[in-house]
C-alpha cells in the first residue's frame, strides 16, 4: 500500500466491520484502571490515606498499604525501572501492512507509559480526531494525574486472531486479543488493584500526511 488510495478492499470482509468501528466503544483497557474495583473489575483497595497514617511518629517515613506518604498526604508513585519511553520503529513509517501492525503495537506501549508517566502529549499526537477511545483514555489519564494519581504496572500485549483487514481510505484494521497486565491505580486517595485481563477488539490505524494514526478501537460484545 504506497498511499491512501493505494489500500486494497478485501472483498471477503468488506466494509461493515471498518464502518461500525468509527462509531468506537470506550471503556477498554485500563482501562481497569480508570473502573477501579467496579465495571467487572477485581480489585481490592489499600484504604484511605488518612486513616493508615495516624499516629505515625514524626520522622518516620509514612507508609499506607505498602506505600510511601508524600509530604501532601498522597501515596508516591513506586518506581518502574522497566518502564521506558516506547521508540516508533522504522517500519511503523512505512505505508504498508506491517507498518500498520507495527504502529498499533507501538500505540498500546505508548499508552501503557502514559499511564505510568501522566504525559499524553505524544498518545495525542498519534490519536486520529474520530477516535473516541483516544480521547476518552487521554482526558482520563489527565484527570488521574491532576488529582494527584498515578498508574503503576500496566502493560499491553496484542496478539493478531486473523490477517489484517485493508480499506481503501488507508485504513488497516487488526482483530485480536489485547492483554491488560495485573497493575495499581492510586485514584481518589485509595488504591485499587487490577488483576490480568484480556479483550477481543478490533483496532484501526490510518495513514495520514505520511504517518500512522489510531483512527478507532473497537470492543467485541460491546
Amino acid at each position: 500500500m504506497a498511499n491512501e488510495s493505494g489500500a486494497r478492499v478485501l472483498a471477503r470482509r468488506g466494509a461493515g466491520p471498518l464502518v461500525a468501528a468509527c462509531s468506537v466503544v470506550v471503556g477498554l483497557l485500563g482501562l481497569a484502571a480508570c473502573q477501579g474495583t467496579g465495571g467487572g473489575q477485581s480489585g481490592d483497595s489499600a484504604g484511605s490515606v488518612d486513616s493508615a497514617t495516624s499516629g505515625v511518629q514524626s520522622g518516620e517515613v509514612q507508609m499506607s498499604g505498602g506505600y510511601v506518604v508524600g509530604p501532601n498526604g498522597y501515596l508516591l508513585q513506586p518506581e518502574d525501572p522497566d518502564m521506558v519511553e516506547p521508540v516508533l520503529p522504522a517500519i511503523a513509517k512505512e505505508p504498508s501492512v506491517e507498518g500498520a501492525e507495527a504502529f498499533i503495537r507501538y500505540y498500546l506501549d505508548l499508552l501503557a507509559y502514559s499511564w505510568y508517566t501522566g504525559d499524553t502529549e505524544k498518545l495525542e499526537a498519534v490519536s486520529g480526531n474520530p477516535c473516541k477511545f483516544c480521547k476518552n483514555r487521554i482526558e482520563t489519564i489527565k484527570d488521574v494525574y491532576e488529582k494527584g494519581g498515578w498508574e503503576h504496572g500496566l502493560r499491553y500485549t496484542f496478539s493478531l486472531a486473523k490477517p489484517p483487514i485493508l480499506a481503501d481510505d488507508g485504513r488497516v484494521a487488526l482483530v485480536g486479543t489485547i492483554n491488560a497486565s495485573p497493575h495499581v491505580l492510586f485514584d481518589e486517595r485509595s488504591v485499587q488493584k487490577s488483576t490480568y485481563h484480556e479483550h477481543e477488539v478490533e483496532i484501526q490505524g490510518k495513514w495520514i500526511s505520511g504517518q500512522w494514526v489510531l483512527w478507532a478501537c473497537v470492543i467485541k460484545g460491546d
